[in-house]
């Protein structure tokens, strides 16, 4: 009975972690419509405060278990800033000049900038494997970058999706600094009501410069979308699927994500597949893969 149960209870993760991939390149389509019609400040806003209503049971119960550790609520303060207001003011202002497609191999970019700087703060040389593969991938955004009115993105919205990369460096790193103490959970839900507090100031200034308007049907399930399943349930179902399965294991299925964004907006938004899309795209997939690849080892119980 245990070890049925056990069983169960994989393939239940397994069924999470597969759900969160498939919301999280959707996201980027979602974005692209929403902000279309919502100013992209306030449209982080209303994401992320849509996402701490649902999640404010165990953002009480992580607010009190910080509440003694003084170092890590300063943290707390800035992964909220990094990882929350920053990262998506930038990538709303690049997906409302760029495809999804594009933005979405820009941001897979992110473990590898992540590897390259990690590698100049301990000033160690890093493998062959993340050299290469970095090389490679950064190949891929250039080409992406380099002829950007072939298929309708523009240089200046792939440019703020690079920097949607580089907050998230910063993110990172601030986040393993606090894991060390906390878990994963509680970093992210923390994080995520420091978000929603400064990205407060700045979607009431952008509503009182441009003003917003009620969105359309479309633009608001999109938004409904991004709260409740982008922000909220995939967090949920996200850290529910590291704690039965381990992180390399559901992690390694974050390479899918790009390749859902770009597929979704070729569906959805009729995005065109061009040579450099594809070219680009397999060279940064195919990058950030090969930096990351690790001789497997079997999983307990798997």
């Amino acid at each position: 009975m245990q070890t049925g149960g056990r069983s169960e209870g994989r393939v239940e993760a397994w069924c999470l972690a597969f759900a969160v991939t498939v919301i999280w390149g959707a996201s980027f389509v979602a974005t692209r419509i929403a902000v279309a019609e919502v100013p992209p400040l306030v449209l982080a806003f209303v994401r992320f405060a849509i996402a701490s209503a649902i999640l404010a049971p165990w953002i009480r119960r992580d607010l009190a278990r910080v509440h003694g550790d003084r170092a890590a609520r300063r943290d707390l303060v800035w992964i909220g800033v990094t990882g929350v207001t920053m990262a998506f003011v930038f990538e709303n202002l690049g997906l409302a000049r760029t495809t999804a497609s594009h933005g979405s191999l820009i941001v897979a970019t992110t473990p590898l900038a992540t590897a390259a700087v990690e590698a100049a703060v301990r000033r160690r040389l890093p493998s062959w494997r993340t050299i290469v593969g970095l090389a490679v991938a950064l190949a891929g955004v250039v080409l992406l970058i380099g002829r950007p009115d072939a298929d309708g993105a523009t240089a200046v919205g792939d440019l703020l999706m690079v920097c949607t990369v580089a907050v998230w460096v910063v993110y990172s790193f601030l986040v393993a600094r606090v894991a060390a103490r906390h878990p994963v959970s509680t970093v992210t839900n923390v994080s995520i009501l420091w978000g929603v507090v400064t990205l407060l100031p700045l979607a009431a200034g952008e509503a009182a410069v441009v003003g917003v308007r009620w969105p359309s049907a479309p633009a608001l399930v999109s938004i409904v979308f991004l709260g409740v399943m982008c922000s909220a349930l995939a967090y949920l179902w996200w850290n529910r699927a590291l704690h039965v399965l381990g992180v390399t294991a559901v992690n390694s299925l974050i390479y899918a994500v790009p390749l859902v964004a770009v597929a979704a907006g070729v569906v959805v938004l009729g995005e065109p597949v061009t040579q450099n899309l594809v070219t680009g795209g397999l060279l940064i997939v195919g990058g950030v893969a090969l930096a990351n690849l690790r001789t497997t080892r079997r999983l307990p119980g798997g």
